[in-house]
């Protein structure tokens, strides 16, 4: 458990801190049990939930101290943060922007499972293209499905599915997607590469 933390708005334009909350649980003072008037720990809760009160204590006071108001706001997909300041201003007036950090590290995890079933799913197709090609794309399917947006309706079906869910659904075992969403600008670029392991000619070799 973390008995600090630290909340930052950083200048897109300059790469200048606009702002800073650093947040401790800690006092020396009250350790040693000493009587007087001393400025104490700032905050009492979890560690994991210094990052929202950070942000809102910063964005709260961003007009009235710093005549600013912030229009974006960076952070991983699930972040609580965010729905602490999205509205701070009225609603919808504060942006999410995904962190590409976050972003490359849910699709890496993805991408490096494709992977590992890669040679199940193909080799049970193989002999048929047709068959094949719906195995990529059932594939791209599963691989963007999220806990906000179920996408296995390609997936096969039956108890030895490769698509957990899938198997659930054979089993009336219900399912809990922990993945969260993935942006559509990285789903693009990832659709692109599977269709091109759609091509007739590549699964001809």
């Amino acid at each position: 458990m973390s008995l600090n933390g630290c909340v930052s708005v950083i200048s897109i334009d300059t790469g200048k801190i606009l702002d800073l909350e650093v947040m401790t649980q800690y006092c020396k003072m009250c350790e040693m049990n000493i009587k007087c008037d001393h400025e104490c720990s700032n905050y009492k809760g979890s560690s994991g939930n210094m990052e929202s009160v950070g942000a809102f204590r910063i964005f709260e006071r961003s007009v009235m101290k710093r005549e600013l108001q912030y229009t974006e706001y960076y952070g991983d997909g699930d972040s609580k943060a965010f729905l602490k300041v999205k509205d701070i201003y009225g609603e919808d007036t504060v942006t999410k922007l995904e962190c590409i950090g976050h972003v490359q590290k849910r699709v890496g995890s993805r991408l490096r499972k494709f992977k590992k079933n890669q040679r199940t799913r193909w080799k049970s197709n193989a002999g048929s293209i047709e068959k094949m090609q719906s195995a990529v794309i059932a594939a791209f399917f599963h691989c963007c499905s999220s806990n906000r947006n179920f996408m296995h309706g390609q997936c096969p079906d039956g108890k030895d599915s490769w698509c957990r869910y899938k198997r659930a659904l054979s089993d009336k075992r219900q399912y809990l997607e922990k993945s969260p969403d993935l942006p559509n600008s990285v789903m693009k670029v990832i659709k692109a590469t599977y269709l091109e392991l759609c091509d007739k000619n590549l699964l001809k070799k």
